[in-house]
């Protein structure tokens, strides 16, 4: 059986391996993380400025910088918590136990001393001077466990301690009132102070640095504050705990190359695995489903935001990691199982759909560099094919975050995961519920196994809390647990995390309680609080203004791009000045020439405290910055960009973007996000001229259908949208004709003829498509790659026209004759070219061309082609396209042809049915639900249940064509307004009362229900 999921012991407890434990070899030495903890000792009352510099700057550089040396960086706290600066047995002897456990791993720990004239200079019994020794009488003042735990601390041999001790020359610009927390007021501890400075001098050398700061004011808790901390006391202790760590863990310079990715991850996979408590029930389920037989199902994990999905599937996929390469999980044969995990968002690219796909191909040997797929649509069609296949390696493959992939496509994200598992494949996945992959899952025909992470229990909150404070040595005593376990939203562990964070972080313990009370009962509101706290201690403005840049960008920003944008002092905010007020959006924005960008120091101020919050973006800054929990970007929407009081302030921010990205020289991120800012702020004419920017168009264009293009257009011009289109792109022809060459026009012609097409402008498509046959034909040559191309496209116009009726009628026979001379046309030129493209397209060909020949029969045909005579033609071309695209594995593509088989049975009949809900399977498996074969499929099951004069059914699969066509086509697009002309026939509008009265009787029910139930 496999073994237990629970947690082990947390990060900090010591050196934490990256790889199995049964790996040897350099690379997986070099692969394995470690942990540096820096053991901090201070004074409670005099440091409180020194340690809020400590947690809040100096260890989160530090532990930013160490984990580019695969190092995790802990920092233990002596002395916090200790209530009235008294110190009880129980905590020294933890403090101790763990000093003690962390100095058999190491022979020199890094610890860091802060000390002042309040209290004396404590060294190692044995370095001190015997007369200085015997005058400070220590025999009297500590404990034998103190005594223990400082010769450990800070004995002079260990040069991984650093003293940093305050000049009493600051007590000079104290006022009086608090210079009794500063210093003792005895004359004999001063003879103290003064006997150890002196020793301290001789003996440590550049590990003391004595640091000058002045009084700076008293903050709202009532803490003194300091100025001169971040230059002399920031800078020596960053640098020599760098240096330190550097020279004990050096950078791997080897020639052998490691893939980052998977390294990246299993970082990832120890870090957020290492604390999981109270679901053991869960663990259960998934170690059944991996070690069961008959499984062919995935295994989806739900959850609402912050339900700790991450963490169950982190511990999950290191434990299975280390069983399987011990071959300790039964039904992995010989070779054993192979463990895949990818974490959407935890490293650089991990939110690219295609590169997720590559790296699995890869890790279980199913394709090499010359078979690598292309693109995204042959990844996700090689893996289905894949993890479908018997003889595939025994794999277990954990992916957490679908909802978080970039790729908004629903039906894209799950075309990848078959409907039915091969034996030897296991796949877990999580997602937050109800988000559209998780609809378009529960739209499957074949549904995998579903497990809701319900809330934690209040024990496992409580050992939770331990442990996250106990990593830093910090505590709650049972009144202080009491209360932050009370909180209703305790149940849910991001909002523990975060609260945890919160305490850790405030550095006053007396009044400790008060912070517990005060922290928001609410995920979004508890984050509020932290996103008001980083103004105020973390760039004010400058903070508010990178969060709402990054909540309302299209895809996150990069980091270049940020410090450009807050670069702009004078416009940094909508409230910044007459010029750039709420009422024109930022219009007055400086040009990207006349803005600097903003300061390194400023931004890091900025960075430091929101990292934890945001995708990490790589050493290169390659990545995009973009939110890694979904929750905070809804913190941030509710903060700053809700109401509508806000609403002329989102437009501001979205303006912002607009302005800079339409200066930018970058053209990919000027395409992915300038247009959507232009959408949002309606500015209708950078938009039109965006659209018509042939670059923006080339990146946008699509052969098949330009999704994205037409996506900008209709939402940019509303109702007449089309026309829009069409007199834009003619009017863009000509302006750059004369800098054209006549292939270059006759391109161009066939682009916009392909978008109008797409967009059901077909009479204006077809004008333009004769332009570029006519430049073809006269001026060109006739060339034959090229006239295949344009045949091809005449013969698809006149077929998508041709679908646009709702009955086939004998008008349609002139139509009907023009699409089926150009697809002959087509045909037999495409059957001479050569290639897996021309063959492609050719079974496209044959396939539309099969699709005519049927409804050339119902039209009636003429005396040229009986009907029986074309229907038996399209069985053969349809024959034809099937085989083309077995064989090419094009499996969305054969689900297309496989309808039109079904479409040239007898109408009506059963094996109609059958073959097209063969069809609607495979197209559900290739493309999801939002495609424009799913609409077909939908209209054509549903012509077949009204032929059979079953209305009630039919009008159900109506109501799922209209969905799906105002999704994928736009509310005003022909074939939606088709869709809705039949759902407003009398007897479908009567039917659609009747299901809307069932579903509210339905609801109704289970309230009843639940409310028996409770």
């Amino acid at each position: 059986m496999m073994g237990n999921l629970q947690s082990q012991d947390a990060i900090g407890c010591g050196p934490i391996d990256g790889g199995s434990h049964a790996a040897t070899g350099q690379n997986e030495a070099q692969d394995r993380w470690h942990t540096i903890q820096v053991f901090v000792s201070s004074n409670c009352k005099d440091f409180h400025a020194e340690r809020e510099v400590l947690v809040k700057e100096v260890f989160p550089d530090l532990r930013e910088w160490c984990e580019r040396r695969q190092l995790h960086f802990v920092e233990f706290d002596v002395r916090w918590g200790i209530a009235q600066d008294k110190v009880s047995e129980d905590q020294l002897h933890k403090c101790l136990k763990k000093i003690d456990k962390h100095c058999q791993q190491t022979t020199m720990p890094f610890f860091l001393n802060l000390t002042s004239d309040r209290n004396a200079l404590l060294l190692e019994l044995g370095a001190t001077p015997t007369p200085v020794s015997n005058d400070m009488r220590w025999n009297q003042t500590i404990s034998d466990i103190e005594r223990q735990i400082l010769r450990k601390m800070y004995s002079v041999k260990n040069q991984n301690t650093l003293f940093m001790a305050r000049k009493s020359e600051f007590l000079n610009t104290l006022p009086s009132e608090y210079k009794d927390d500063f210093c003792e007021t005895s004359a004999i501890p001063n003879h103290k102070v003064g006997l150890l400075k002196d020793v301290l001098k001789t003996a440590l050398n550049n590990r003391i640095v004595w640091y000058d700061c002045e009084f700076a004011g008293v903050d709202n808790d009532g803490k003194v504050e300091f100025t001169g901390l971040q230059e002399n006391f920031y800078k020596p202790v960053f640098d020599f705990f760098q240096d330190r760590i550097s020279r004990l863990y050096p950078l791997h310079t080897n020639a052998w190359s490691i893939d980052q990715g998977h390294k990246s991850q299993k970082a990832f996979v120890k870090s957020r695995g290492a604390i999981v408590l109270g679901r053991d029930a869960i663990f259960e389920k998934i170690k059944n489903y991996i070690v069961d037989d008959d499984i062919d199902y995935a295994l989806v994990v739900l959850g609402h935001a912050g339900t700790g999905k991450s963490a169950i599937l982190a511990r999950t996929a290191d434990v299975a990691s280390n069983m399987a390469a011990e071959k300790r999980i039964p039904g992995g044969g010989e070779a054993g199982w192979h463990v895949f995990y990818h974490f959407v968002g935890a490293v650089p690219g991990s939110t690219d759909l295609e590169t997720c796909l590559k790296r699995l191909l890869s890790e279980i040997n199913a394709v090499n560099d010359t078979t690598m797929p292309r693109n995204l649509d042959s990844a996700c069609q090689t893996t289905c094919s894949v993890l479908s296949n018997p003889n595939t390696r025994p794999a277990i493959i954990i992916v957490d975050g679908m909802n978080q992939f970039d790729d908004d496509r629903a039906a894209t994200i799950l075309s990848w995961l078959p409907r039915r598992l091969a034996p030897q494949v296991r796949v877990i996945i999580s997602m937050i519920h109800e988000t559209p992959p998780h609809k378009s899952m529960k739209e499957r025909g074949y549904k995998p196994k579903e497990l809701f992470v319900t809330p934690l229990d209040v024990n496992s909150r409580e050992e939770i809390v331990r442990e996250m404070l106990l990593q830093h040595n910090k505590h709650l005593d049972g009144e202080q647990m009491a209360s932050l376990l009370a909180k209703e939203s305790s149940h849910n562990p991001l909002w523990l995390a975060v609260a945890c964070e919160e305490l850790r972080v405030y550095d006053i313990y007396e009044r400790m309680n008060d912070k517990i009370n005060g922290l928001a009962d609410g995920l979004l509101e508890i984050l509020e609080q932290v996103f008001e706290r980083f103004e105020a201690e973390n760039g004010g403005k400058l903070l508010i203004a990178t969060l709402c840049l990054l909540e309302t960008s299209s895809a996150g920003l990069l980091e270049s791009e940020l410090l450009q944008i807050l670069g702009d002092d004078d416009n940094l905010m909508p409230s910044d000045g007459e010029g750039a007020s709420c009422k024109d959006h930022g219009k007055s924005e400086k040009s990207e020439k006349e803005v600097d960008s903003l300061s390194v120091d400023k931004w890091t101020v900025v960075y430091r405290a929101l990292r934890p919050f945001l995708r990490p973006f790589g050493d290169s800054k390659e990545g995009r910055l973009d939110f890694y929990h979904r929750a905070v970007s809804k913190a941030v929407r509710k903060k700053y960009l809700s109401g509508e009081e806000k609403e002329s302030e989102r437009l501001w921010w979205h303006n912002k973007l607009a302005n800079y990205f339409y200066m930018t020289k970058n053209l990919k991120r000027k395409v992915e996000e300038l247009p959507c800012h232009l959408v949002q702020t309606k500015d209708i004419l950078k938009l039109l001229k965006t659209l018509t920017d042939w670059d923006v168009f080339d990146l946008l264009y699509n052969e098949d259908y330009s999704a994205i293009l037409m996506k900008y257009w209709r939402e940019g011009f509303g109702e007449d949208w089309q026309a829009r289109l069409r007199d834009a792109y003619q009017d863009a022809i000509q302006r750059d004709e004369e800098d054209m060459t006549d292939d270059e026009i006759s391109r161009r012609c066939e682009q916009v003829s392909r978008i109008l097409m797409h967009a059901g402008k077909h009479d204006d498509s077809f004008s333009f498509l004769e332009r570029a046959m006519t430049l073809e034909t006269e001026k060109l040559g006739g060339r034959r790659e090229r006239l295949v191309e344009l045949y091809d496209l005449a013969a698809s116009i006149y077929d998508d026209k041709l679908k646009l009726y709702q009955f086939i009628e004998a008008f349609q026979l002139a139509e009907l004759r023009v699409a089926i001379h150009f697809a002959r046309k087509s045909i037999s030129i495409r059957e001479t070219l050569p290639g897996n493209v021309h063959k492609f397209k050719l079974g496209k060909t044959l396939m539309q061309l099969a699709f005519n020949l049927e409804a050339w029969m119902e039209t009636g045909a003429d005396n040229n082609l009986p009907g029986e005579e074309a229907v038996q033609q399209g069985k053969e071309y349809i024959d034809r396209a099937i085989e083309i695209f077995t064989e090419l594995g094009e499996y969305g593509m054969l689900a297309d042809a496989t309808m039109t088989k079904g479409i040239l049975e007898p109408r009506g009949c059963e094996q109609q049915l059958e073959i097209c809900m063969e069809a609607l399977e495979q197209c559900l498996q290739a493309y999801g639900e939002n495609s424009v074969l799913t609409s077909r499929l939908y209209l054509n099951i549903g012509i077949f249940h009204e032929d059979n004069r079953r209305f009630r059914t039919a009008c159900e699969w109506f109501i799922k064509w209209h969905r799906v066509c105002e999704e994928v086509f736009g509310y005003h697009h022909p074939k939606t307004k088709r869709a809705r002309d039949t759902l407003d026939r009398p007897r479908y509008l009567q039917i659609q009362q009747l299901i809307a009265m069932e579903e509210l009787q339905n609801i109704l029910e289970r309230q009843m229900e639940l409310n028996q139930n409770e």
